[in-house]
C-alpha cells in the first residue's frame, strides 16, 4: 500500500483496539484495511455530494425529482462500513464488566 492517507487512517484504527489480542488484530487485518478504505471513499462521496447535492429537481416543476447515484454509492458504503466496524468491534474490543463498573474501591 501506497497512499499514505490509508495508511494513516488504518494506524488509526489499530489505535482504537489497542488492548486487544495482536493474534486477533492480525487475523482481522484486512477488515481493519477495509474500514479504513471505506471511511475515506465515504467521506470523499459525502464531500461530492455536498457539492452536487443528493437528488436532482427539476427547474420547472420541483415535484419531479430524481435520486442521484452518489445517494445510493454513500447508502451503500455507510452500510459497509457500519457492518465492518461492528465485526471488529465484536471481535477485538475489551468486554467491560458491568457488575463491577469500577466502584469496588469505594465499597
Amino acid at each position: 500500500m501506497q497512499n499514505t492517507e490509508l495508511m494513516t487512517e488504518i494506524d488509526r484504527l489499530k489505535t482504537k483496539f489497542a488492548g486487544a489480542d495482536v493474534n486477533k488484530i492480525d487475523v482481522l487485518e484486512a477488515l481493519i484495511e477495509q474500514a479504513a478504505y471505506e471511511r475515506i471513499y465515504l467521506r470523499r462521496l459525502n464531500e461530492q455530494a455536498i457539492k452536487t447535492g443528493l437528488v436532482k429537481i427539476h427547474p420547472d416543476y420541483p415535484q419531479k425529482q430524481q435520486s442521484l447515484p452518489i445517494s445510493t454509492e454513500i447508502a451503500k458504503h455507510s452500510a459497509a462500513l457500519t457492518n465492518i466496524l461492528d465485526k471488529l468491534c465484536r471481535h477485538l474490543c475489551i468486554a467491560l464488566d458491568d457488575d463491577d463498573e469500577g466502584l469496588s474501591d469505594y465499597e
